[in-house]
């Protein structure tokens, strides 16, 4: 396994989103002084546009390992009722797709949709929104897989995202083949609401693209409950790596904490001293 970094979080390195893209580079060129082996290029909305043959240069040179994450959350009414919305998603999966080329990333990974506060949600509305981000994916998938980029969807699966459990959302993923469509797992939304991590690590393992690590509790307040440094929270992370032994899992485990320096590097060796343990 690998530890990577999530693009640069919120006031990392005294960094406020979106970058130019002499900030994202010298973001890049701060992640491998660091230590860390690969990077993940994004959210992309925070980062277009970017010169991606310059970043690929920089990445190169560093030997870094790299994927690109479309970031943003999509209005699953608005996606579900309006053009703009759908064709607004679709630009940036396609975005995503055209840099992953363009950097040398073989993956990109997207958020599903989500209900905002207030929509009134109907079985009608859930249903087509379904349905349009499924036509979506099939189109984008395909061209993707043509440019040898594997599409991932992570594990956005409970209110007010589109998919309403695990299972739920296994099925969506399964009317894919597992080598056009991956899954990346973000553990510490998935503790939060109360899911046991062994349930998707099992189902998803052949599907296992990418891990989000970040600690979390189980305070019904998200923003307060996620994306902490390790230790801050409550995911027994041994267990965890067990875990992702036992399925043979060997992909990346990319750091998504809100933190200082010290913390992300904290976390950063805590995660390699378990790996190299088990």
């Amino acid at each position: 396994m690998k530890v990577a970094l999530h693009g640069a979080p919120k006031g990392f390195f005294r960094t406020e989103p979106p970058h130019s893209n002499d900030e994202l580079l010298k973001l890049v060129r701060k992640t491998a002084s660091l230590g860390f082996r690969a990077m993940e290029i994004g959210p992309l909305a925070s980062y277009m546009p970017i010169e991606g043959r310059r970043v690929r240069t920089v990445l190169d040179d560093l030997s870094l390992g790299r994927s690109v994450h479309v970031g943003g959350f999509f209005d699953a009414a608005k996606f579900a009722l309006t053009e703009e919305e759908y064709r607004r998603v679709e630009q940036q999966l396609s975005l995503g797709v055209t840099l992953s080329n363009e950097i040398g990333s073989t993956t990109v990974s997207v958020h599903p949709p989500y209900f905002a506060a207030g929509n009134h949600i109907t079985q009608e509305l859930l249903s087509r929104a379904r349905s349009r981000f499924l036509r979506l994916l099939k189109k984008q998938v395909e061209l993707a897989h043509r440019g040898k980029v594997r599409v991932t969807i992570e594990s956005f699966c409970y209110h007010p995202f589109i998919f309403k459990d695990v299972n739920d959302f296994a099925r969506f993923v399964s009317k894919f083949p597992p080598e056009k469509l991956g899954v990346l797992l973000d553990i510490g939304h998935l503790y939060q609401i109360g899911i046991n991590l062994s349930q998707p690590i099992r189902i998803f393992k052949d599907r296992l693209i990418d891990v989000h690590i970040h600690d979390a509790t189980l305070e019904k307040n998200y923003q307060k409950a996620t994306h902490l440094p390790i230790g801050k929270g409550t995911i027994g992370f041994p267990g965890f790596i067990k875990l992702l032994r036992e399925v043979h899992y060997d992909g990346w485990l990319t750091l998504e904490i809100r933190g200082n320096e010290k913390e992300i590097i904290q976390s950063k060796q805590y995660l390699e001293t378990l790996i190299a343990k088990t």
